[in-house]
């Protein structure tokens, strides 16, 4: 029988658990965002958007550090155990994940952003098409793993998980393109960079996707599903 003092407590746990939650799926949605700005300003090549995209990810970070407040106080305050201590720490690792996905979209407008006469001509580029492609792939990876996570849904967190090898398909057969532009165009290089930076941070932004889908697992499942060959776990 729970003491009214073990009731408010509870209550108290669930209500900043409540605000967590809210905080990630917040900060989630301004990343999704972030990632559809700058295959924008890929397309356009908008130096622009990509200075607005910049900026705006301060908001991003801001999250981050309230969200890191407030699991520190969860941890040192409430001592969650079981799948409440799970749940905070799935969702800890999810907003280091997010903010690095902010991170990788930044790095596409900021390359933009300091070579407007290049980006300009960005859009016409024959590899365009394969950034968003990948771009599309790798925006369609991060709305999955989180709409796993809302949902709590492990069959949908793995289907997004193994969508990532398409992306690093799509990442390899993006870069022999740009490589190939290069050897029969040497003077497009400069702007090729730029195009392979966009592929790199596009594959990236698939890798933290599939984190947050491995974070699922954790939190439902108790099961640490990273890095399975080193994990004595996973090879029984």
């Amino acid at each position: 029988m729970s003491t009214p003092n073990t009731a408010h407590t509870i209550k108290k746990f669930d209500e900043e658990l409540a605000t967590l939650r809210d905080l990630v799926l917040r900060m989630g949605g301004m990343v999704e965002e972030q990632v559809r700005r700058s295959l924008v300003v890929l397309e356009r090549g908008d130096s622009e958007a990509a200075r607005e995209l910049v900026l705006r990810d301060r908001e991003i970070d801001a999250i981050e550090l309230r969200a890191d407040e407030e699991i520190a106080q969860l941890l040192a305050l409430r001592s969650p155990l079981g799948v409440d201590l799970r749940t905070v720490l799935a969702f800890s690792k999810t907003v280091t994940d997010l903010e690095r996905v902010g991170d990788e979209a930044k790095k596409i407008a900021r390359s933009c952003e300091h070579s407007p006469e290049l980006s300009a001509d960005l859009p016409r580029q024959p590899y365009m098409a394969d950034l968003q492609a990948m771009g599309s792939l790798a925006a369609e990876q991060l709305n999955g793993a989180l709409d796993a996570l809302v949902r709590l849904d492990v069959d949908r967190a793995a289907e997004i998980k193994r969508s990532d090898k398409r992306l690093d398909q799509a990442f390899d057969s993006t870069l022999a393109n740009i490589i190939r532009h290069i050897m029969a165009e040497p003077a497009t290089a400069p702007l090729a960079v730029q195009g392979i930076f966009a592929a790199r941070a596009l594959e990236r932004i698939g890798d933290h996707a599939k984190n947050i889908t491995q974070y699922v697992v954790y939190l439902v499942q108790g099961r640490d599903i990273r890095h399975p060959k080193a994990n004595p776990r996973m090879q029984e």
